[in-house]
């Protein structure tokens, strides 16, 4: 009935005059009227809810008689006009409503991001408001919102989806109409960003530079880092790339760049996906667009920075950083140099650089360090006279205390502390009448060679006094001795297997089994390289690992020894005892002279000389031929390859590296043949680089027929090739010369027997090419296992092919120059040779 009430409500009262009445037939008014002074009473029952609902009014009146009457008067309470919403219409003129932002569902957008106030506080945005004093005690209100946010949107750095739910409490119940009462509402707020990101490099401190032993080049490495924030996108969200221009010349590839890589956010690379350019051969992990860090080239380069937000504002950040060599050489100084005054005018002039001794740089060639003395660029040398002599009470040597400065070509420094020792042997300068004395003499191989670098110490009971090196004339002096006994002990123990070959093997084999002695003690020591006082086949297996290159230096010597010359050996076949030392006794003004003999040790057909010449053997007695049979190898199969020769004449040892491919071959083992060889004959320690030493010898010189079998050796081949193609004798590890009976030097070389003759073995080999990286021009060498043809392609790193070279290319080693003007491009690319049955390919650098 509460619709005829409204009815009633909305055509009869006048919201002008509030006290009118109207005489409603539905229902009474509600006046309580009583006569003759009673006063009635009214209880009132209150069953409304939001307002609205049944007011019941009891009234009793009783007479005076104590008659009394009651009645009940209903009275219903309705809302003609509850709170209001048009759902299916936003922009509804008769909602009770206005909804925030705008009412078509366009977006509010605001700047600022970071900075914004996205709150419904901020009059931009805004909150529902309740229009028509629709909020009335007839409703109960409630208005909430929640926000779901987006990143990275195209049209805004994110966006807000904000949903309004308003719900009257006084018309809702979930339980019977779960719309009835609920309205929702959805604004579309865009926070729109036009700052950029900021960004910050990072450059970390110098670290040591090496040089490239292929393009000679010094490079060095250096931390290089970016970080970035925003007011707006996430920080992983942030997508970067960086350009690297080498020697900030403006050059390169990209725009004048060299290198490049990027663009990738820090959520992607988590993810493991790379970025679109990745072009930087220097960087640790060129994938890595957030840090640059890697080996550059010395110099001055730039590096920018870009790094784009989700509302794509680009930043730039460039700056420059310098790889230097901050590594000091590295000084070594002689521990004396002696020195003799000129007899003309009692002077001499010693540069810094005579004292040098192997002094080196990172970066910086020998050649072109700087030498100096005490810390003054100015002072390279000092000049000593006579008169310092004197000035100094001095006689027979002056020593002068001195710091040899090395200066590499960065600037950086460094010293050792040594003495010059001017020694005046000849009297040129006058005595002052000291009572001092000197012990001199030399270091001579018993064949009479100088022995220059090696160290004599002398010493006073077992303190040691002084120490000296020895220069080319392998002479020493100790000069201005107080009467005294003294002990000289020189030493040496560098490149232990200089002069060590398979002929000593064979001298020693032919003493142990007493065809021909060594014929005199100082061999007899030499031959003693494990200390057992005696020569037996330990000395050989320890020579013959020196020789295979398994060990690097003898176990329980150095390379040389050194005996007093004046010593006389009581039984010179019986050397052991001889001592390595010699006491002098020094009077005053006395000039003793103490001489000694050097030893090689593995050394016993004097070979060694004291000076270390490179080439002091010269291979006249023409060459030994070792031979194989043509055959082809197939994939998985053993091959064993029978090792002959054609002219293997009165041989008495040999020796010899052997490379192999190693991608066609595995190295299985070795089978004797006519020669009595086993695995104490080959170094295998080299395996994986596809490399075999060898080393045999016979106690008389053998010859073999040209179709004998001297040794075998085993393989498993990977794929189908000729085993010519995989195979070559060279010097590499294991010098590669053989011995006749009188133990002339042979050269050795492998040869394949085909059915037109014997042919020159080879392998397939791709070098690296040099320079690398190269701005102009680089050379590419490769080995032919036969002359043929070949085809040599350069692509770059998406595969597209830049040049072509299809040539004859001839047995061995060729080499074929290549110019950045026919490439037309920079940057890494990619060579790859193809010839007959092989391909290999490597990278290679080419820079603005």
């Amino acid at each position: 009935a509460w619709n005829r009430a409204c009815d009633y409500y909305r055509s009869l009262f006048d919201t002008a005059h509030f006290d009118r009445k109207y005489d409603l037939t539905w229902g009474f008014d509600g006046y309580v009227l009583s006569g003759c002074g009673n006063t009635p009473t009214i209880s009132v029952n209150d069953n409304r809810e939001c307002g609205q609902g049944q007011i019941t009014r009891t009234v009793v009146a009783r007479g005076p008689n104590g008659i009394s009457v009651t009645a009940t008067q209903t009275i219903w309470v309705v809302d003609c006009d509850p709170f209001y919403i048009n759902g299916a219409d936003d922009c509804d003129q008769n909602d009770d409503i206005t909804w925030p932002g705008n009412c078509t569902g366009q977006a509010t957008t605001i700047p600022g991001c970071g900075a914004a106030d996205v709150s419904p506080d901020n009059p931009q945005l805004g909150r529902p408001v309740v229009e028509n004093n629709a909020d009335d005690l007839c409703a109960l209100i409630s208005i909430e919102y929640v926000d779901e946010i987006f990143t990275i949107e195209p049209d805004a750095c994110f966006k807000i989806l904000r949903h309004w739910t308003v719900i009257d409490w006084c018309q809702y119940d979930p339980s019977i109409d779960p719309t009835k009462g609920r309205w929702e509402y959805l604004q579309i707020i865009k926070v729109h960003d036009t700052d950029k990101p900021n960004i910050s490099i990072n450059v970390g401190p110098c670290e040591s530079a090496v040089k490239n032993a292929t393009d000679h080049k010094c490079y060095g490495h250096i931390s290089l880092t970016a970080s970035a924030t925003d007011n707006c996108s996430p920080l992983d969200w942030l997508f970067y790339d960086y350009k690297i221009d080498l020697y900030n010349d403006g050059k390169g590839f990209y725009s004048g760049f060299d290198v490049k890589s990027g663009p990738l956010t820090r959520k992607d690379f988590a993810a493991g996906k790379t970025p679109q350019f990745h072009d930087n051969p220097y960087a640790d992990d060129q994938n890595n667009p957030f840090d640059a860090s890697g080996t550059y080239p010395i110099g001055i380069h730039k590096i920018c920075w870009y790094v784009e937000d989700g509302c794509g504002n680009i930043a730039a950040q460039c700056q420059l950083f310098e790889v230097k060599d901050c590594k000091a050489p590295t000084p070594y100084c002689l521990t004396g140099v002696i020195t003799v005054p000129m007899p003309v005018n009692g002077c001499i002039t010693i540069w810094a650089k005579d004292l040098d001794r192997g002094s080196f740089d990172n970066c910086t060639d020998a050649a072109n360090l700087k030498f100096y003395f005490n810390g003054d660029p100015t002072k390279t040398s000092i000049t000593i006279c006579c008169d310092d002599f004197v000035a100094a009470g001095a006689n027979d040597e002056l020593i002068v205390d001195v710091q040899m400065w090395v200066e590499d070509e960065e600037g950086n420094t460094d010293y050792c502390k040594t003495v010059i020792i001017v020694q005046d042997n000849q009297d040129v300068c006058p005595n002052t009448g000291s009572s001092k004395g000197r012990v001199s003499g030399e270091l001579r191989t018993e064949n009479n060679d100088e022995t220059e670098l090696a160290n004599v110490e002398l010493l006073l009971s077992t303190n040691m006094m002084k120490q000296i090196t020895t220069n080319a004339a392998g002479t020493y002096l100790f000069g201005e001795l107080t009467p005294n006994t003294y002990t000289v002990k020189p030493e040496r123990n560098d490149d232990p297997a200089y002069g060590v070959s398979t002929a000593d093997i064979v001298k020693i084999q032919r003493h142990i089994l007493g065809i021909e002695t060594l014929n005199s003690p100082y061999k007899l020591l030499a031959a003693d390289v494990n200390t057992s006082r005696t020569i037996t086949a330990a000395d050989v297996s320890e020579i013959r690992k020196l020789i295979l290159g398994v060990t690097s230096k003898f176990n329980k010597v150095p390379s040389w020894t050194f005996v007093p010359k004046s010593y006389n050996f009581t039984d010179p076949t019986s050397p052991w005892d001889a001592p390595r030392d010699a006491k002098v006794s020094v009077a005053g003004g006395s000039k003793m002279v103490e001489d000694f003999v050097a030893v090689k040790f593995g050394d016993v057909n004097n070979s060694a000389r004291g000076h270390n010449v490179a080439g002091n053997t010269t291979r006249s007695n023409g060459k030994l031929h070792l031979e194989i049979d043509n055959n082809t190898t197939v994939g998985g199969e053993l091959y064993k390859v029978a090792f002959k020769s054609s002219d293997f004449n009165n041989i008495t040892g040999y020796q010899f590296t052997l490379k192999f491919d190693r991608q066609a071959l595995t190295f299985e083992g070795i089978e004797a043949g006519s020669l009595n060889v086993d695995e104490s004959n080959f170094g295998t320690n080299r395996l994986n680089e596809g490399v075999l030493t060898t080393s045999w010898d016979s106690k008389v010189a053998q010859s073999a027929d040209a179709n004998a079998t001297l040794f075998t050796v085993v393989f498993r081949a990977s794929n189908k090739a000729n085993i010519g193609s995989l195979l070559t004798i060279n010097g590499d590890v294991t010098a590669a010369e053989a011995y006749d009976a009188d133990l002339n030097i042979k050269d050795v070389s492998l040869g394949i027997r085909t059915g037109k003759g014997v042919v020159e073995s080879g392998i397939f080999e791709l070098y690296q090419n040099t320079p690398n990286p190269f701005e102009k021009e680089t050379a590419i060498s490769f080995r032919l296992p036969e002359a043929g043809n070949y085809k040599l392609s350069i692509y770059d790193v998406t595969g597209k092919v830049l040049r072509v070279y299809e040539k004859a290319g001839a047995k061995g080693l060729n080499t074929i120059s290549v110019k950045k003007s026919e490439l037309n491009a920079s940057g890494v690319m990619y060579y790859q040779l193809d010839a007959a049955d092989h391909t290999a390919t490597k990278r290679m650098v080419v820079i603005e």
